[in-house]
Parts: structure tokens; sequence; C-alpha cells
């Protein structure tokens, strides 16, 4: 079976968010990320703040919320002469910006994220442009540095900026987008609604040298606490009649997702990597910190905080949908499958790649049986945090980003005996 939610999920994704300090040479429209040889970046501190966005978050996506970034690096300059470097900071959030630069107007650019860069007793003037000559970063905010022979200064860099909200997997984040399962219908179960933010490490590694300490500081609990009491989306009482009376003509499974879906974290460094710090004794303030001695930034550093709410059933009603939902989808599919495997078979002579892809998927077409049931069942529980060791959902599990569970989700009593009724009453043998 196809995993359409998968296939919109790569699309949305096909763009990064970038932030990151980094050296940009060329001027006009165009600049381009180089390395320099004389300017190190010694530490890196990065304290990020989650916020709710300004306005309701709804199913318009008119709004996303928001996430502050707190800057400083101490930069030192190596060598014994007056160094002059462009430095650059990119951006990038969902929509691309600008595509005609004649367009930007600096002040409502710098104004919208509220970039500021600057040392304790100086504010550089920064200039915007929408993308590099390569095409690789956008949103730049780009200045001059001076730098004395060996001098060592500290820039400090803060904005806000609105994160990506939609359509989530809770497929972890360190695993491929097209991950095989051995039951590829499984991957229906990934789907999800959500909120992630990214601060990408990788630009630091153009300075000089190694970053010798490097400090990433994530202060949740309060947006956590907000999610947690939001759900999914903000929802008012004749939206929900709505939302309801359109499910009731044409159910699918993007019918699980509402706003009372489990919450689960997306985390890249996972959760668990994070350590708990004390702000204020007196009362009792967290924060989360990760902390590098040294550090050399790759693309899998990046910093990636998602709130998932998972498309798992909470109800009786919504696992019927489940079940009847993969059942015809299943079913339609495998009906289709000699027919499919006839135009592979003609594939195999004109696009070796393409026939291996095919086939792949062909193999995935199987019908809905009391075995298949078995296993969406044994997913969902799992996710509950309830046992079952079922081998044949074993690699689905250990590719999400909830298992093992370590918080389990509410789960109603009824839905509960539902579920192990469910499981237990199907012999797969």
């Amino acid at each position: 079976m196809k995993n359409i939610f998968l296939m919109f999920f790569l699309f949305v994704f096909s763009t990064t968010l970038w932030a990151n300090a980094g050296v940009f040479r060329g001027r006009g429209q165009t600049p381009q990320l180089e390395n320099t040889n004389d300017i190190q970046m010694v530490e890196e501190e990065v304290s990020m703040f989650p916020m709710r966005g300004n306005y309701p978050i709804d199913m318009s996506v008119r709004n996303q919320d928001q996430m502050k970034y707190h800057c400083t690096f101490k930069l030192r300059n190596l060598s014994d002469k007056i160094v002059t470097i462009p430095v650059g900071f990119p951006l990038s959030t969902e929509t691309v910006w600008f595509h005609d630069p004649s367009m930007i107007n600096q002040t409502e650019v710098i104004g919208r994220f509220g970039f500021v860069a600057g040392t304790k007793d100086y504010i550089f003037p920064v200039r915007y442009v929408p993308y590099d000559k390569n095409k690789k970063f956008s949103s730049i905010f780009l200045w001059d540095m001076t730098f004395q022979p060996k001098q060592e200064i500290t820039l400090f860099v803060q904005y806000t900026m609105g994160g990506y909200y939609g359509l989530m997997s809770t497929r972890k984040q360190n695993l491929p987008r097209e991950t095989d399962y051995k039951h590829s219908y499984l991957a229906e179960l990934e789907m999800g609604i959500g909120h992630g933010h990214m601060y990408v490490t990788a630009t630091g590694g153009c300075w000089a040298g190694k970053i010798e300490k490097a400090v990433f500081k994530l202060y949740p609990y309060m947006f956590e606490e907000y999610l947690e009491k939001r759900g999914a989306w903000e929802e008012s009482p004749e939206d929900e009649q709505k939302r309801i009376q359109r499910s009731k003509k044409e159910q699918t499974l993007v019918d699980l997702l509402t706003p009372k879906s489990p919450m689960v974290r997306s985390w890249n460094p996972e959760r668990e990597q994070w350590k708990v710090v004390l702000d204020q004794p007196k009362n009792k303030s967290q924060h989360l910190e990760l902390v590098y001695t040294p550090f050399e930034p790759k693309d899998k550093d990046s910093i990636n905080i998602s709130y998932v709410f998972a498309g798992i059933p909470t109800t009786i009603e919504q696992f019927d949908l489940l079940l009847d939902c993969m059942k015809s989808s299943l079913n339609q599919g495998y009906a289709q499958k000699d027919r499919i495997k006839a135009n592979v078979e003609k594939m195999k002579k004109e696009n070796l790649t393409q026939y291996e892809e095919l086939k792949q998927y062909l193999e995935g077409l199987v019908p809905y049986t009391p075995a298949v049931k078995k296993n969406l069942t044994d997913v969902v529980l799992e996710f509950y945090g309830i046992g079952i060791n079922n081998p044949e959902i074993q690699d689905f599990l250990e590719a999400q980003c909830w298992y093992p569970v370590k918080e389990p989700p509410y789960l109603s009593p009824e839905l509960k005996a539902y579920l192990e009724a469910s499981s237990s009453e199907i012999n797969t043998n």
C-alpha cells in the first residue's frame, strides 16, 4: 500500500531550517558560504525558548508557534594582522521569501524576525538577502566584523521565528524517511500533526580550528504545559461540529487526527541526552542542556525540537475507524496486484532502478487478514505502554520516536479492554 502521508511529508520537509553564524563572502544578493583560516569560533552558547504564537493555532496554518533564540559566540583572531570578515546568519522558514529581491523592505524583514547582532557596546548594521549563491541557505542576515591582531570579540545574536506546523511523522529523526518495514502497511500509523523548530550547527564548521565548547540550552517546560492544555490545535465548538460532520461523510485515516490526539516528543538529540539543569533553586526553575567539548559540527548534530500529536486511536470508535480504513485500502490495493505485476515486469528492461522500487511496492500489497488486525492492534497497545512482544511489529516499534514508552499516554479502561480482547482473540497460526 502506497504511503500517501509519507509522500506529502517528504515534500513538506524538503526545505531545511538553518541557523548559525558563518562566513559569507560576495556582495549584492548572492553571498557564498566560505571558510576562514584567521578567525576561530572559540565558544558557542545558544538558548532556545519555545513560545505560543501570536494568534490561535488552527487548521488554517496561518499562524505558527514561535522560538526565541539568544546566541553568544566568542570569536578570536588567530592572526597578527587586522582582519575584516563578512559574517552571515542564515534562517529559513517553510515559505520561500522574495523571489524578486526588489520586493525586499529591509526594515520590515529585520523587524519581522526581531533580528539583532552586536557586542555589548555596539549593534551591527545588518542587511537581509533572500538566499546565497547556491541557494542552499535562505533568509540570510549579513554584516561585517573587524578584528584587531589577536583580538577576541563576543558576538550576541537574538531573533525570533515561527516554526513548521502541519503533518509530521513519528519516525525517529535519525532514520531515513523511507525506512522499510517487514509489514509496510504499518507506516500508516506514523501519521501525526505537530510543530517543530530546528537549529542547524553545520555552518559553524566554516571557522578556523575547532569550536572548543558549545552549549545548547532549551527551556521547554512552560511551552509543553501549554501544548498539553491546547492539544494539536485550537478549535471552537462550531468548528468542532463542522469537522465531525465532514468526517461522517467520508472517513479516512486523517480523521484520527483531532485536537485531543496524544502528544509525543520527536527530538534530535533525543530527550534522554539532555541534562536537566536547575536555574534558580528558590523557585525550582529548570532548563535542559547539551554540552560539547570540543564541538566539530556536522549535519547530524542539528537540533530539532518537534512535538507530534500522533494519529493513534484514543477511543473505541477511532480504533474501529482505523481497522475499517486499513481493510478497505489493503483489499483495494491487493485487488490490483496482478495488473501492477504485469507492468512491473515490463519495467525490468526499461528502468532497472524503478523496477526494483516498484517490485518492493508490489511485495507490500497484501490483503487484510486477522494477522494484519493483530499487528495493528498490538502497535496501538505498545503506544500506550502495554508490551505485547509481537516480533512482527518489532522493527516498526524501534523506528518510532515514542518507543520504548517512558511516559505512557492516558488510555481509557474501555479502550484498553477492547484492544486487549482484539489482540488475544486473533489466532495468527
